[in-house]
């Protein structure tokens, strides 16, 4: 698989966040505003992945845009769940919340992942 793919899957994952969200607010499972939770990493992760995908870094930045494609899925990894606590406290893994976090957690590895291979591929 090309580096361009990577990058492309790293944005389909973080568009994913807001399709996700979209699909349980649809099926009842959660309120309107959970989208705001899911456009933060939408937003970020898509955009640092589409100024990835443009080439128009400079190779000494490089190492700083590889840093950034990782830092922000390990934040959402470490933020999604005390943010869902906050938000419901004891009703934060009831009523089909539990899928949301699997699948968000999921996602951020995935994220990871590509990221860490990414960095990998450009040494």
């Amino acid at each position: 698989m090309s580096k361009q793919n990577f990058y492309w899957l790293y944005i389909i994952i973080g568009i994913a966040y807001v399709a996700i969200k979209i699909i349980f607010v649809m099926a009842g499972y959660l309120h309107l505003g959970a989208l705001w939770h899911s456009l933060v990493p939408a937003v970020l992760t898509s955009a640092v992945g589409v100024f990835g995908l443009t080439r128009t870094i400079a190779p000494a930045r490089k190492p700083i845009l590889y840093w950034i494609l990782i830092i922000l899925p390990v934040l959402v990894l470490i933020t999604t769940p005390p943010f869902m606590y906050w938000k419901q406290r004891e009703l934060w893994l009831a009523e089909g919340r539990l899928p949301v976090l699997i699948i968000y957690e999921i996602m951020a590895v995935g994220q990871i992942a590509i990221a860490l291979h990414l960095r990998r591929k450009n040494d």
